[in-house]
C-alpha cells in the first residue's frame, strides 16, 4: 500500500479503507460492505492499488485452499474493469469456508521480523545434495517445519531452478511441476533477469497494469500449497472446471445507480453538497485497522490536516487530482494548500466539491475514526478466524500490509 497519506473520494484515509475491505472480505457478513470498500478505492481512481489489493488477499488468504481460482482471477484482471473487481470480490465472499491464514501470517514474520535464529549442526542431510546450494536454508527449514524462517530465506528474484529445486524436495511429477511453472509465467512473472529467457506465453502481459508482480509472495504461496494441502494440486488439465458466480448486468446496474445518486437536494432542485458525506459514507472504518501499523500512526495531528488541509491529501487520489486540475491551481507543499488562483474558480469548485469535513455531525465524522484505539495482531485476528496461528507474535506486535 501507499506510504503517502491520501484521502479517497469520501474522505477516507487509504490505507484504512484497504483494510476495513480485508476485514469485511474474510468475515463475509456483508457483501454490501465488501462492496462499498472496493467502490471507495476502485472510483477513487486507485485501480492499480485496488486489483494489487486482491491479488494480495487471494494468496494470502485464499490460494491454497482454492488454487484453481487463479485463472479466472488472472481472466478478471486482464478486463480490469470495476465489473471484474466486482466479480472476484463476490466470488472470495462465497469462499469464507476455505480461507486459511499460513501465508499471512509467515509473510508477516517475514516483512515485519525477518529474524532467522535457528542455526543447523551436523551434517547436511543427504537429500539437500540435488538441491542448489542458494537454496539450502529454505528446503531445511521446511523440512524442520519451521516455516516462518523458511519465508525469510527465500530469494529476492524467482528463478528457474527453484521450481526444480521444489519439485525434487516436493516430489512432484514432471506434469505437476510444469502446471506450476508455466501457470506462474502466464500470470505474468519474469522469473529471471536475462531479457532473452523470459516467457512471453500471453500477448496480454505487456497490455495492462494489473498483473501481479510480487513474484515472491506468489512462489511462497505456492509452497504454502504443497507444504499444508497437497491434495489441492490439480496435475490433469483433464480435471473438471469449477464455475464461479457471476456478477450479473443488473446488479451492476444496481449498484452504479446508487453510486451516481447525487444525494439530498434543496427545494430548487441543487444538490446539498456540503451532505454529501453524510449520504455517501455508509460504513465506518473498522476499529480493529489499527491492528496494522497506519499511515496516521506517522502523523501526530492527523484531525486538525483533515478538517483544514483536506484539499492538500485529497489532491494525491487520482479522482481529486483530476478535479482539481480542471482549475488554475498552485500546490503549497509547505502550507499543505490547494491554492486557486482565480476567485471565480475557486467558487466553483466549491461549489462541487464543498464537502466541509469540518462541518459534518459527529456520526458522519465518526466513520472515519477520528480517535482509533491501538489494538495489537490478536485482537484483529482473533475476531475473523478461529484456528489458532502457525506462528505467535508478541503481544505488542501489529500487522503491516
Amino acid at each position: 500500500m501507499s506510504k503517502e497519506i491520501i484521502l479517497t473520494r469520501y474522505l477516507y484515509l487509504f490505507d484504512e479503507v484497504g483494510l476495513s475491505f480485508i476485514s469485511s472480505l474474510l468475515k463475509a457478513e456483508s457483501i454490501d460492505e465488501c462492496y462499498f470498500w472496493m467502490a471507495e478505492l476502485y472510483l477513487s481512481g486507485l485501480t492499480i492499488q485496488s486489483w494489487d489489493l486482491i491479488w494480495f488477499i487471494y494468496y494470502d488468504f485464499y490460494y491454497i485452499l482454492n488454487p484453481d481460482f487463479e485463472q479466472f482471477l488472472y481472466k478478471k484482471s486482464v478486463n480490469g474493469d470495476f465489473k471484474s473487481i466486482l466479480t472476484v470480490t463476490k466470488n472470495l465472499f462465497k469462499m469464507k469456508a476455505y480461507s486459511s491464514t499460513e501465508v499471512f501470517i509467515t509473510r508477516q514474520y517475514d516483512y515485519n521480523i525477518k529474524e532467522i535464529t535457528h542455526i543447523f549442526k551436523g551434517k547436511k542431510p543427504n537429500w539437500l545434495s540435488v538441491i542448489p546450494n542458494k537454496y539450502h536454508g529454505l528446503f531445511r527449514f521446511l523440512d524442520k517445519k519451521l516455516y516462518h524462517f523458511a519465508v525469510s530465506s527465500l530469494p529476492d528474484i524467482v528463478e528457474h531452478d527453484l521450481f526444480q529445486a521444489i519439485q525434487t524436495y516436493f516430489k512432484l511429477s514432471d506434469g505437476q511441476r510444469l502446471l506450476f511453472q508455466e501457470c506462474f509465467y502466464e500470470l505474468g512473472c519474469d522469473t529471471t533477469n536475462n531479457e532473452s529467457e523470459r516467457s512471453e506465453p500471453h500477448e496480454n502481459k505487456a497490455k495492462h497494469n494489473y498483473i501481479y508482480k510480487n513474484y515472491v509472495h506468489k512462489i511462497w504461496a505456492i509452497i504454502c500449497l504443497l507444504s499444508f494441502y497437497p491434495q489441492h494440486i490439480q496435475s490433469n488439465s483433464t480435471n473438471k472446471k469449477k464455475i464461479y458466480f457471476a456478477y450479473s448486468d443488473s446488479e451492476y446496474d444496481e449498484l452504479m445507480k446508487k453510486q451516481n445518486e447525487l444525494g439530498p437536494l434543496d427545494k430548487h432542485n441543487n444538490p446539498l453538497i456540503y451532505k454529501t458525506l453524510e449520504y455517501k459514507r455508509l460504513y465506518t472504518i473498522d476499529a480493529l485497522c489499527s491492528s496494522f501499523h497506519l499511515l496516521r500512526d506517522n502523523v501526530s495531528d492527523m484531525n486538525r490536516r483533515y478538517y483544514h488541509h483536506w484539499e492538500y491529501y485529497a489532491y494525491f487520489c487520482p479522482l481529486w487530482t483530476q478535479r482539481f486540475n480542471r482549475y488554475d491551481i498552485t500546490i503549497d507543499n509547505e502550507t499543505e494548500q490547494i491554492v486557486f488562483n482565480d476567485e471565480t474558480q475557486l467558487e466553483e469548485f466549491y461549489t462541487q466539491y464543498g464537502y466541509e469535513p469540518d462541518e459534518q455531525s459527529n456520526e458522519t465524522d465518526s466513520k472515519r475514526i477520528i480517535h482509533m484505539p491501538t489494538h495489537n495482531w490478536k485482537s484483529w485476528y482473533e475476531s475473523i478466524f478461529t484456528q489458532k496461528p502457525i506462528y505467535e507474535f508478541n503481544d505488542d506486535f501489529r500487522f503491516r500490509y
